[in-house]
Formats: C-alpha cells, structure tokens, sequence
C-alpha cells in the first residue's frame, strides 16, 4: 500500500452525507477509493446522494438512520460494522439572531442532531466493536465557536461543546485505539443557509460581501472544505485535533 491509495477499499460512513459539507467530505473520500456508505434521515434524501455519487464511479451505498433516536442508530451501526472510519456532519439547521428572539425549540432540535447526535455515536463506538482499531471518527463543529458574536451564542456554545468534546473523546477511544477529531469550517456555501429564508440573490450579495473580506478572495464550497476531512481521516498521527479551515464571517439574516 502506498499513501496514495491508504484510503483503498476502507468502510467509512458518512453521517449527514447527503447534503452541503457532509457530501462534499463523502465525494472527496470516495475519490480516495474509500467504500462509502452514505447516512441521512431519508430515503429520499439518501437516494438522491447516493445516485449522483454512483454517476462518478466508485463503491457507494446508502441507509437512512436519525440520530435522534439512539437505539434505532446503534443498531444500524451495528449492521454496518465492522467500519474504518466514520465521519460526522449531521445538522439541519444554522441559527442565527438574538438571544431574545430565539426560537428555543428550534434551538435544542440542533443540539439534538448535531450536539447530542455525536455523542450517540461516540457511545456506540465506545460500547461496540463498531469502528476497527487505528480507525476514526470525525466531527463537525463551525467557526463561531472560536469568535463568539452576538446573533451566534447559541451556536457557537454549541460548536464550542463539540471542541470540547473532541479531546476528552480522543482520551476516552483511545484505549480501543480510535482516533477522534473535529473539522472547524469557516463561512461555506451550503443548503442551510437557504433553510433561513434567504433568497438566492440575497445570499450571492452575502458570499460577495464576504468574499472582498476573506484573504482567500471567495467563499468556500464543501469541495473546498472537504480536504480537511481528508486529512482528519488520513493523518494517523491526528488525535484530539481541531482542524480549522476558513474563517468564521457574521452576517446579518
């Protein structure tokens, strides 16, 4: 094996890789010849992801599974192991705004996917022989957890936790030798920024404005940040990593 093909013929399971970040770290992964399985919350949502990854070649498969409800979810990993890696991107919403205006169901349907989702995945990792040793798991946070701002307490508490939760993972898998670390994107152009109710011309003013700010010059597409996600499966030295890439830009909605 060399290390361009380190990634040939590995399961990995792509949680939330039907849409934006968690597809694009599923498309990248599957370029490095990895078997993919992609997971989302349904049918329709796998299909679709699975049909345009197959069009480039490749061995990719689909399950629907939701996160939110734990035994279901471990079971369905349980089916799919024994995996080498697993990548977690799994969200559905942004929440933007003041604290006094927060919709606060809205706000623990977050934490219920994206916060509380890791940890029923880190559990089943920790209980079961799910992921192979010298395997991984690969979380998501997001940029406002390291520039907090008003409008984006609630979610960069959140991303923070999930910092948090990155190094005191990588200790606690590290006796089943399973390397655990977060991606940290900065401003991405994805479908949950339409879920807000921005209209396309709205948002191409938004990526615009941001775009003369960046020192990149452009907003990123999940193509763009998926080569971290590479990296965090690759890198077999990276445990307890926050792997930031872009900056984090606040707009308001």
């Amino acid at each position: 094996m060399t290390r361009a093909n380190k990634l040939a013929g590995k399961k990995i399971a792509v949680i939330g890789g039907s849409s934006g970040i968690g597809y694009g770290a599923a498309e990248i992964l599957l370029e490095a010849g990895a078997h993919i399985t992609i997971i989302s919350s349904t049918q329709e949502k796998v299909d679709h992801a699975v049909q345009q990854l197959s069009s480039t070649g490749g061995n990719v498969q689909g399950s629907v599974g939701d996160v939110r409800d734990e035994a279901a979810f471990t079971d369905l990993l349980l089916a799919l192991a024994p995996l080498d890696h697993i990548v977690f991107s799994s969200v559905d919403m942004i929440i933007r705004g003041s604290v006094a205006d927060a919709n606060l169901s809205d706000a623990a349907e977050l934490l219920g996917v994206k916060f509380w989702g890791c940890f029923v995945v880190s559990k089943a990792i920790a209980k079961h022989d799910i992921v192979v040793p010298g395997g991984s798991l690969t979380l998501t946070s997001g940029a406002a957890a390291l520039r907090p701002k008003k409008g984006a307490s609630i979610g960069g508490a959140l991303n923070g936790g999930l910092i948090t939760a990155t190094v005191a993972l990588a200790d606690e898998l590290s006796a089943k030798r399973i390397r655990v670390n977060t991606v940290v994107p900065g401003l991405v152009k994805t479908p949950l920024w339409v879920k807000l109710g921005n209209s396309e011309e709205r948002l191409n003013e938004i990526y615009d404005q941001a775009a003369q700010m960046l020192s990149v010059g452009f907003v990123a597409s999940p193509e763009h940040v998926a080569e971290a996600y590479l990296y965090a499966v690759r890198a077999d030295y990276a445990n307890g990593s926050t792997i930031v890439i872009g900056t984090f830009f606040f707009f308001s909605i």
